[in-house]
């Protein structure tokens, strides 16, 4: 059965579009599903991502992409549904009461967290949205300084809010800046790589949570 995985955070910047095209990557390359994105945030850097990887791969590109507004994500999602067996949504930050369709259409909602007390004010109300549908919660230490002290501050924050933490810390690495920007990912530029390790790691604790 197709899984839909969305990812939501109410702050910019939490690298949600890097982790969406790594995630979406590591589904079809590593675990050999075939994997869509749906794009729902007008800035359109996931598009932007998608068009250089078309040119720079072409036939060898399997993965899918869409764009959809957030209210038709839930529609768009649906149809995807048919033909792949994963579908990732990425969406704009400042989502709200009209993220719902991209909340309700979610067998699992990925919360990205810089570890930053900024960081954990702004994510209450996404959490809070994502609990009144009744969704799985998976919350992501990203962008992180894997020796901050703030990563023990976000643990103990997701742990207060009673929700699900991946024991897997996203690194702040240059490589998936760079990657993005040739149209790759770090699983690609970089295969053995901590980035690539980091990744391949969170993709199979999502993998097993949604088992």
């Amino acid at each position: 059965m197709s899984k839909v995985i969305t990812i939501a955070q109410q702050k910019g910047g939490s690298g949600k579009t890097t982790l969406a095209a790594h995630l979406a990557v590591c589904l079809s390359q590593v675990h050999k599903f075939n994997v869509s994105i749906l794009d729902t945030d007008p800035q359109g850097s996931l598009g932007r991502w998608y068009m250089l990887r078309e040119e720079k791969l072409q036939k060898k590109n399997l993965i899918q992409f869409k764009t959809a507004s957030l209210w038709g994500a839930q529609y768009e999602a649906k149809m995807l549904k048919q033909n792949n067996d994963f579908i990732i949504i990425d969406t704009p930050p400042k989502i709200d009461a009209d993220g719902r369709p991209a909340m309700q259409i979610a067998d699992i909602v990925l919360i990205p967290i810089s570890p930053s007390q900024v960081d954990f004010w702004a994510t209450e109300n996404i959490v809070e949205l994502a609990l009144r549908e009744k969704k799985q919660i998976l919350l992501i230490i990203n962008r992180a300084n894997v020796n901050s002290k703030l990563i023990k501050e976000a643990r103990s924050f997701a742990k207060k809010l009673n929700i699900n933490q991946a024991k897997t810390v996203i690194g702040n690495r240059q490589i998936f800046v760079l990657a993005m920007g040739d149209g790759l990912t770090s699983l690609e530029k970089q295969k053995t790589g901590k980035g690539t390790f980091e990744i391949k790691e969170l993709t199979q604790e999502i993998l097993s949570n949604l088992s």
